[in-house]
């Protein structure tokens, strides 16, 4: 005893009409190469603004000298007052930064 479901279209039919709805990749290619062409204007802008904040955050020194040396000079006299909430609340939101990430 055989059963068929005449009403489906068998697997072979699906790929050869899924085949015959693509374009051609002579199309695809031509119309990929159109779209890049204005990608690449707006592409080039982008990288020159990246490019001069680039140079600008190099030109910022990585360690503020005069504050390190602010307060070396406050903790030398012991002037130097640290708030103990501040670092507690410093510590914490590290800590809960790194657990999330």
């Amino acid at each position: 005893m055989k059963i068929t479901n005449s009403n489906q279209p068998n697997a072979l039919e699906t790929i050869i009409k899924s085949l015959e709805n693509k374009p051609a990749k002579g199309a695809v290619a031509e119309q990929k190469t159109k779209q890049d062409i204005s990608d690449k204007i707006e592409l080039s802008i982008k990288r020159q603004e990246i490019q001069k904040l680039v140079e600008k955050t190099k030109a910022i020194p990585e360690v503020r000298l005069d504050k390190v040396e602010q307060i070396k000079e406050a903790i030398k006299s012991e002037t130097y007052n640290v708030k103990g909430k501040l670092v507690a609340k410093s510590i914490l939101k590290s800590n809960i930064l790194d657990e999330i990430l």
